[in-house]
């Protein structure tokens, strides 16, 4: 998904969740900057040392994206949490739509609200999850089983939008699919299809190479709205677990009445630029949240004016910022999904040079 899913969107649903606009907005910038948020080391002005690792790399960054290592420790479990199905370990890593170990990431996280993260954790949760709904086939490493017949796309669009559609491709391809690791790059994630999954209006269908089968049917507007569903289902519990801290019961709504004003939004046939202020004019409008009220612009220097000065900051203060609780978060997130969910599924990784492994038994 992109950003006026998960930052437009997800700043909706949270208010129509009942977050108070602050808290919404901490959320949803905390799932849009999953994406910015890249490798950290610095050293703050009493000796106290910071290392985080990136929650997601730029597709021209070559030298990360292409390490087996920074791949499973970054695109698994900000991306594409697997599903855990399959035999072999690469078919494991598939990432399945609302699977029982997506929900059981929903379930960690949400036993572990106390913690003085919680608020980025939620956001950073809010991207990996609903990424299941529009990343699922797809895993977060570079594999066979990821690569597509780039000529058997078929989509149930409009013609304008087909051509666009198609013209975004040939650049995607231009752009980034070159070189001596166009092969490796093009098995990584979704790269085989480009945007495709992360537009919600895309009714469309593609071969796999290998195994040679059919995607079937991809209805974005069913999975996005499917997601929507969730993440307001999971907030709303959320919510309910901070006793009333963070509570707006002014802008509360159930999904049922909001549905139709999704709909709308995820039916727009533009860019991420359009589907966002499509998100703006619902909000505005009073049709997701009880409070007509615009929609903050996404502004990463929630995070990124105290990450620059980290250096200049003494342990207390740089540890009491949001940057620092959203890299707090990241790490615990990712140590669940990675040192938990997937060991004990049989699923390991070693240190550098690593391979993926099942566990003998």
């Amino acid at each position: 998904m992109q950003t006026d899913m998960h930052y437009y969107g997800t700043y909706a649903i949270a208010r129509a969740a009942g977050f108070r606009d602050d808290i919404a907005r901490t959320i949803a910038t905390s799932a849009e900057y999953v994406d910015d948020s890249d490798r950290l080391d610095v050293v703050c002005k009493d000796g106290f040392e910071i290392h985080a690792e990136p929650t997601a790399h730029h597709p021209t960054d070559l030298k990360d994206n292409t390490d087996p290592q920074d791949q499973r420790r970054t695109w698994v479990p900000f991306h594409f949490i697997p599903g855990l199905h399959g035999d072999s370990v690469d078919e494991k890593l598939i990432c399945v739509t609302d699977s029982a170990a997506a929900r059981a990431v929903v379930t960690h996280t949400l036993q572990n609200l106390e913690r003085p993260f919680a608020v980025p954790l939620l956001g950073i949760l809010a991207h990996s999850y609903v990424d299941t709904f529009s990343h699922y086939g797809f895993s977060g490493i570079s594999s066979k089983v990821n690569r597509v017949d780039t000529s058997s796309f078929k989509f149930n669009v409009s013609d304008p939008t087909k051509q666009a559609l198609s013209q975004k491709l040939a650049e995607f391809f231009a752009r980034y699919a070159i070189g001596p690791l166009a092969n490796y790059l093009a098995q990584l994630g979704h790269g085989s299809v480009a945007t495709y999954p992360d537009q919600p209006f895309l009714t469309w269908e593609f071969l796999y190479d290998s195994p040679a089968h059919s995607s079937g049917s991809r209805e974005n507007p069913i999975t996005f709205l499917a997601g929507c569903r969730r993440l307001h289902e999971v907030f709303v519990e959320a919510r309910s677990k901070f006793n009333g801290v963070h509570d707006d019961m002014r802008a509360y709504r159930e999904f049922d009445d909001i549905e139709s004003a999704i709909k709308d939004v995820l039916a727009v046939e533009r860019d991420d630029k359009a589907r966002a202020e499509a998100w703006q004019q619902v909000m505005k409008a009073g049709r997701i949240s009880r409070v007509a009220e615009a929609i903050p612009v996404y502004d990463s220097s929630m995070f990124t004016n105290d990450l620059r000065a980290l250096d200049t900051y003494e342990k207390d203060f740089a540890t009491r910022t949001l940057v620092y609780a959203f890299l707090e978060a990241a790490d615990f997130h990712r140590d669940f999904i990675l040192n938990d969910l997937l060991a004990k599924n049989g699923i390991h990784i070693e240190s550098a040079p690593i391979e993926w492994h099942t566990k003998e038994t």
